[in-house]
């Protein structure tokens, strides 16, 4: 079966997909399986297609990974109090969003602010379409690919909740 490949259209590389693919598929065929070790070991060659998808200046790859794993940990904060009542539902404390600038700000920030909010229910609707276009080929998820195409067709929520507390509303209303 002959397969012709592209990239995400938020993917940012400087080697056209299907060279990157068929350069994935032999090392498959030659290392037996991909994995990101052996990706990196073949790009790491000068001659390889895949070899200018890497930092190589090791300085700029520690710091991209420096940024990378801040990402990580502001990402990986939760809320599980709000005043005494417990949080029932695991919320990130903190939400990317690239209005105005590129940042994080507090899930009641974003929560509480219009354009804020839009723009973070705008992003959830769209990684929730690329589920959809993932996984729709599966049977097995009909009732769930049914649920997103009636979401995804009606209108935005008016209000969106905050973290769940026991015994309390979510954040949105909260001033």
């Amino acid at each position: 079966m002959a397969m012709t490949f592209g990239w995400k259209a938020d993917s940012r590389y400087s080697v056209g997909a299907q060279i990157a693919a068929d350069r994935l598929n032999a090392i498959r065929s030659s290392a037996g399986e991909i994995t990101p070790r052996a990706v990196v070991e073949d790009a790491r060659h000068g001659n390889s297609p895949l070899h200018p998808c890497f930092e190589w200046d090791d300085g700029k790859a520690a710091d991209a990974h420096r940024l990378q794993q801040a990402r990580h940990m502001i990402g990986s904060l939760v809320v599980v109090k709000i005043d005494d009542a417990p949080v029932i539902r695991e919320t990130r404390a903190f939400l990317h969003v690239t209005t105005d600038s590129t940042r994080y700000e507090p899930v009641e920030v974003v929560v509480n602010t219009p354009d804020l909010r839009a723009e973070v229910l705008g992003r959830a609707k769209a990684e929730i379409q690329r589920w959809r276009d993932r996984y729709a080929a599966y049977a097995d998820f009909g009732t769930v690919v049914s649920a997103i195409d009636e979401l995804l067709a009606g209108e935005q929520p008016a209000s969106v909740p905050g973290p769940v507390r026991r015994g309390g509303a979510g954040m949105a209303g909260r001033g």
